[in-house]
């Protein structure tokens, strides 16, 4: 008698007698991950075979996400050359996910209840969140929802997707700031030249690679991690003292990175913006900012 806990395996035979469009239906129940992995792992899926475009795990992505992408995802999210259909699909499903903060640098934050939102408890230096979901194309819109009685030294804007903490270090590289609009050739000089050793072609020919409003000033700075950081008094700028609520909204396809403030605009801060960017909230005062996807008010 054979062990009870010994499985029964399909034979690899079996699987040849199944037609391809029957393989690709049934694998279309897979989430990215899980076609990555059954690709691996099963040569059937994972490799071209005469006479197809694609392996079968890739055609049941493309499949997927051309059945199931809306016209306002497929414009967020344009293909790369180099990418594969389970590549973008996986794309597609962190799109659906709620926005969270995925890196957190420096020493002002203490543990996060909820990855969505953090809490600096300190005055000293600047201590900076990512969001982890990467934006490529098209028009996004955050909210971040403010709680801070004191002095508002908050800034909140696009960055590149770059680790401010792999192979950056606190003090020797950072001095204990971690935010990055203030790294530039001069003031900043070795976090600087980290962040831009960074650079993918993804970037694009955009210069801007750091984008902020600073609820203090409502100045809008920028920089591009190799001269000196900008910033520009933008027609509409209002600061935010206080606890609030500031949405922005970032158009790849024009370029453009525009501010709400309470659910008012105040229009466009700056331009020039293209290639890839993630959300992220730098804090110099002890505050709480939460993250959010939200609809650009009318």
């Amino acid at each position: 008698m054979e062990p009870r806990n010994k499985r029964a395996r399909l034979p690899s035979a079996a699987l040849d007698v199944l037609g391809n469009d029957l393989l690709v239906r049934c694998a279309s129940y897979l989430g990215a991950d899980g076609l990555a992995q059954l690709g691996r792992t099963s040569a059937r899926f994972g490799i071209f075979h005469a006479g197809q475009e694609r392996s079968l795990a890739n055609e049941a992505a493309r499949q997927q996400f051309r059945e199931s992408a809306t016209e306002d995802e497929r414009s967020r999210l344009p293909k790369y050359d180099d990418e594969s259909d389970v590549g973008l699909l996986r794309a597609l499903e962190q799109l659906r996910r709620p926005l969270c903060f995925h890196e957190l640098a420096g020493n002002g934050f203490s543990p996060q209840e909820h990855p969505a939102s953090v809490t600096r408890t300190i005055f000293e230096g600047w201590s900076t969140a990512v969001s982890g979901h990467v934006m490529r194309g098209g028009r996004h819109f955050v909210e971040f929802e403010i709680k801070d009685d004191q002095s508002s030294f908050i800034h909140l804007g696009v960055v590149r997707p770059v680790s401010l903490t792999d192979g950056i270090d606190l003090k020797a590289d950072w001095k204990g700031d971690v935010n990055p609009v203030f790294a530039s050739s001069s003031y900043n000089p070795s976090a600087a030249g980290k962040l831009t050793s960074q650079r993918t072609a993804k970037w694009g020919d955009s210069i801007v690679h750091c984008c902020t409003y600073f609820c203090y000033s409502g100045l809008c700075l920028w920089t591009d991690w190799d001269t000196e950081d900008d910033y520009s008094d933008w027609q509409g700028y209002e600061v935010l003292i206080g606890s609030g609520t500031i949405g922005l909204l970032l158009d790849l396809d024009e370029g453009t990175l525009s501010l709400f403030k309470n659910g008012r605009s105040l229009g466009e801060m700056n331009e020039g913006l293209g290639g890839e960017f993630c959300w992220f909230a730098a804090a110099g005062a002890p505050c709480t900012i939460s993250i959010s996807r939200g609809r650009v008010p009318n």
